[in-house]
Order: structure tokens, then C-alpha cells, then sequence
């Protein structure tokens, strides 16, 4: 209990409210509570299992506001545990939302509860599988401004100021630390929460987070490359001779031939060098198969070639969650079905061209017919229009960060921010986080005055959020109290490989611009022979 500088009657009303018991769980007694435009739909309390503490299990719905736009109404799931630690716990979603499937670190998420959190998740303002856009527009087929900015932020926020009335008032107490966790589009939502509502959270996790939706014209740049003839496409079976042939040039530059390479911007990967001398073979791609490679590594650039988004990481491409998953596809696809060469059932193709097809149809209003040559970018030389570049930014302008002077109430409010990016992330390039952050840092005086209140941590070998073969297990919850409970900053997080097939290691991950350095000495796979020294290594690169 904090001491108070209250009058006697005062601060005995603080402590009897901080004792008091929390309100039954039920639909009546929680609506009996009378939050401001939040409706109760369910309800119950759900017992302990290992792992997992009991908790009253609540769905429900706010009435969004404001922001010029009309009303919406944003649904969300929350648990209120039984032995509540006066902490609150936001997680944010992925892709298109529509959900209430989480998308943060997953170790958090695991633990958030049994730390005793209220926790708390939202859909953001509409149904939908994560991939559907078609809430983009409304039931006559114009743009929703509604669900629009209710993605964009304002469900995130209102859900944020009704979920911690909602906790107080069923517990009786004040909420004493409050934490947001993100990754990809959650990432985005947490970045989204610094910038425009800074008071909301003490601490906010970001990872591999969305900053700028361009990543999608890459998506559609790909897909024409490898869908522009039956050559071109890389079975996932050759994903492997690609990754050989990235460590044949790369692995030993951090120091350490070890299958793990720490910082892949700095490796000037020649693709090149797998092209077939002869027939086509297994061991070697094709020119219409280096065409897609090329495209999936090159940067995207305006009609004057400026870069506009960097390419993607050339690390780690085969595995569960690699390049196949999110670009290239499991399987070949259907050049007879031009419009769903996977099929209509979007879990068989590969992510990039979902969100490709949903922008065009959707967000970028081309309709659902419309092919993806409809929006003008050059896949040769991957330079977009400037009508078309302009048309892009105006529609996702609502939820651009990618902007440091956004932080700054953020830094001056005294909050803390950690950040996360898998290196080999095949969904959201890396490299546009990192130069995120270089820009952040040139604004508030340096590295080590930014590192007061926004730390980067770049996770060698880890795909998208989670996953690929490099240590991807990690805690940052912990590392975010310590900071901003106790004044610890994090001068490392250890991780952890425990993907099916991975490096069975650990490894530090270090505050940008440093990269963790192998001591020498001893098994590789410890992390306690490797350290983050005073060094800038992941600024030696030429991509990010």
C-alpha cells in the first residue's frame, strides 16, 4: 500500500477500498456497475488449472466516440483474476483484426494473468477472421468511416478507459501499473497508443509492429513476379538451398560460424550465385525464379527511386513460418484461377497474397475483381506510381508511426517503451524498424539519451512475432516492470529457442545498435558465453 498524503477519514476510505472484496461475476452484477457505455454479454467465473489462475471471464462491448467520425461499438474479452495484483493488461490483435485472438509475446501472454493482471483484448470495431477487410466498407459499398478509425485507434483507446473503469469498479481499487502488448498489427496498436494517447499505459511492448502498411505493395509486387508465369515460382523444397547459400556468405560475419546470423543487414547477399548453370535442378533456381527471389529482397521505391520501404530480410526463409507461409506459397499455385490461385479458402495461401488481395479489394476500393496490375507498381523495378503512392498514404494516413516526432509527449511524459523485431521476419521487414529507430534516436540526442526511454531489441533468427530457428522465447513483461517499477532498464533479455527443429540455445538479446558478441570460449548455444558489450554493430549494414 502506498503511503497517502490524505486527511485520517480519506485515507481510511483508500484502504478499506483497497481491501474490498471484488464484485460477483455475472452479468448483472457487472452491468450493476453502470460503466459508461459498456454492455455486459457474458460472464463466468472459470477455475484454476495449472498455469492458469481462476478468473471471471467477461465479454462485453463499448459504444466508440469521437474522432470525427460516428459512433462504433468495438467488442472485447477480459479476465479478472481472482487474486488481483491492481495491474491491467492490454494485448493487441493481428492483421485485419475482427477477433479476439491475441497478437503479443506470447511468453507475456502466458503470464500476464498468473501475475495477477486484469487483462483485456479487443476486436477493434468489427467481425472478422483477421484477413477480411470487407469491413472496410459499409453495407452500401462506401467506406466505413466507423470501423476505419475504430481499427485504427480509437477502439484501442476507448476499449483501454472502459476496461480500467470496469476493473476498478469490480475490484473496488485502483489500478496501480498498466501495460499495452503488441505484435504486427498489435505492434502498430501499441505504437499507435504512445503517440496519441501517451497517458494511457506506464510501459508499452511493440513488436515487429506494422508501421506503415507499404509492406503490402511489396505483397503485391511478389505476387505478380511469381505469378507471372509457371517458372517462376520457388517450391518451398528449394527454401532451404536459399538459406545454404545466405550463411555460405554471411554466418561467420558476426564473428561466430554458428547458423545464426545476428545481423543480416550487414550481409550483401548475391542471390546471383544461385542461379542454374544448365537445366533447371533442385540444388539451384531458375532466371524466372531469381526474378521472385530479387523481388522479395528488393526495396520498394517512388517514381524519382527514392526508397520509400526497405526489402526483406534475406535470413531464415525456409521453415514453418517463413517465406512459404507468408509469400511464396506451400504449394504451386493455380494459373488457371487467376483471382484465387490457392483456392478460395484463404488457409491455403500464403498470407502476403490475402492481405494483397484485401487491399486491393478493399482498403484501396479497386473492388473484388480487380486484379492486382490495378494498382501501379512497376514489378521489375518495384517503383510505384505517384498517383498511386499518394492514394496509398491517404487512405492508411489514420495509422501511419513510422514518424519519431509522434513520441515525443511520450519520451517527455517519462513513459517507457520496449520494442522487439524478429531479424527474419518474412512478413514485415525488419529493417524498417531498425530504421525507425536510428531516426528516433538522431532525434532525441543519440543512443543513449533515446535508450532512456525507448529500447530495441532485434531477435536474430526469429520470424514473424514468433518462431524460426533462432532463440524467439523471450520475456519482456518482466523486463518492462523492472524499468518502469523499479528504474531497471533491460541491458539484455535472454531468449530462448524452442521451436520444433531450432538451435537448441540461448542467446542475449541487446539494446540497438548493439549485437551480442560470442566471448570466445565455451558451447556457442550458451548464452552465458555470449554479451552485449559497448558496441554498435547492427549499425554496420547497408539496408537498414
Amino acid at each position: 500500500m502506498k503511503m497517502l498524503m490524505l486527511g485520517g477519514t480519506a485515507l481510511i476510505s483508500v484502504i478499506l477500498a483497497g481491501q474490498a472484496a471484488a464484485a460477483t461475476c455475472s452479468v448483472e452484477a457487472l452491468t450493476a456497475l453502470k460503466i459508461a457505455d459498456v454492455s455486459i454479454a457474458s460472464a463466468a467465473t472459470v477455475a484454476a488449472v495449472p498455469g492458469t489462475p481462476e478468473h471471471c471471464l467477461v465479454q462485453g462491448s463499448v459504444i466508440t466516440r469521437g474522432e470525427g467520425a460516428p459512433e462504433g461499438k468495438a467488442g472485447f474479452v477480459m479476465q479478472l483474476p481472482t487474486g488481483w495484483q491492481q495491474r491491467f493488461f492490454f494485448m493487441g490483435v493481428g492483421g485485419n483484426a475482427g477477433n479476439f485472438t491475441p497478437s503479443s509475446n506470447p511468453v507475456d501472454r502466458a503470464a500476464a494473468l498468473g501475475k495477477g493482471y486484469a487483462t483485456i483484448v479487443t476486436d477493434t470495431g468489427h467481425k472478422g477472421n483477421g484477413t477480411d477487410a470487407s469491413w472496410v466498407l459499409d453495407a452500401n459499398g462506401k467506406r466505413n468511416p466507423a470501423t476505419i478509425i475504430d481499427f485504427f485507434h480509437r477502439a484501442a483507446h476507448d476499449v483501454t478507459i472502459a476496461g480500467k473503469k470496469l476493473a476498478e469498479a469490480f475490484y473496488a481499487s485502483r489500478i496501480q501499473h498498466a501495460y499495452f502488448d503488441g505484435c504486427s498489427t498489435g505492434g502498430r496498436m501499441a505504437m499507435n497508443e504512445a503517440e496519441l494517447y501517451p497517458e494511457d499505459f506506464d510501459g508499452i511492448i511493440a513488436g515487429d509492429p506494422a508501421m506503415d502498411y507499404r509492406s503490402n505493395i511489396g505483397r503485391i509486387i511478389v505476387q505478380r513476379v511469381q505469378l507471372a508465369s509457371p517458372e517462376a515460382y520457388i517450391p518451398a523444397t528449394q527454401l532451404p538451398i536459399i538459406d545454404k547459400a545466405v550463411r555460405a556468405q554471411c554466418d561467420a560475419l558476426d564473428g561466430v560460424k554458428d547458423g545464426l546470423i545476428q545481423n543480416p543487414a550487414a550481409c550483401k547477399f548475391k542471390p546471383d550465385v544461385l542461379l542454374c548453370k544448365g537445366a533447371a535442378a533442385a540444388d539451384c533456381l531458375t532466371a524466372p525464379q531469381l526474378a521472385t527471389l530479387k523481388a522479395y529482397l528488393a526495396p520498394i521505391r517512388d517514381a524519382a527511386g527514392k526508397v520509400v520501404y526497405p526489402g526483406q530480410s534475406p535470413t531464415d526463409l525456409a521453415g514453418m513460418k517463413g517465406a512459404a507461409a507468408w509469400s511464396i506459397g506451400q504449394t504451386p499455385p493455380d494459373f488457371s484461377k487467376p483471382m484465387a490461385p490457392w483456392g478460395e479458402d484463404p488457409r491455403y495461401a500464403p498470407s502476403g497474397w490475402n492481405y494483397a488481395r484485401q487491399q486491393i479489394s478493399y482498403w484501396l476500393g479497386y473492388g473484388t475483381t480487380a486484379k492486382f496490375d490495378a494498382f501501379d507498381v512497376d514489378p521489375r523495378t518495384g517503383k510505384v506510381g505517384a498517383a498511386a503512392l499518394k492514394h496509398f498514404e491517404d487512405i492508411f494516413a489514420g495509422l501511419t508511426t513510422r514518424e519519431p516526432s509522434k513520441m515525443d509527449r511520450f519520451v517527455k511524459l517519462g513513459k517507457k517503451m520496449i520494442m522487439y523485431h524478429g531479424f527474419s521476419d518474412p512478413a514485415i521487414s525488419p529493417f524498417r524498424t531498425t530504421q525507425f529507430y536510428r531516426e528516433f534516436a538522431g532525434r532525441n540526442g543519440g543512443y543513449a539519451r533515446a535508450q532512456q526511454s525507448l529500447r530495441l531489441f532485434m531477435v536474430p533468427g526469429m520470424a514473424h512475432c514468433s518462431a524460426g530457428p533462432g532463440p524467439e522465447n523471450f520475456d519482456t513483461l518482466t523486463a518492462l516492470e523492472n524499468w518502469v517499477e523499479k528504474g531497471k532498464a533491460p541491458t539484455s533479455i535472454m531468449a530462448t529457442a524452442t521451436e520444433p527443429g531450432a538451435m537448441k540455445r540461448t542467446m542475449p538479446l541487446c539494446p540497438f545498435p548493439a549485437q551480442a558478441v560470442y566471448k570466445g570460449t565455451g558451447d556457442v548455444n550458451d548464452g552465458a558465453n555470449w554479451s552485449c558489450t559497448a558496441n554498435r554493430k547492427l549499425l554496420e549494414n547497408g539496408k537498414s
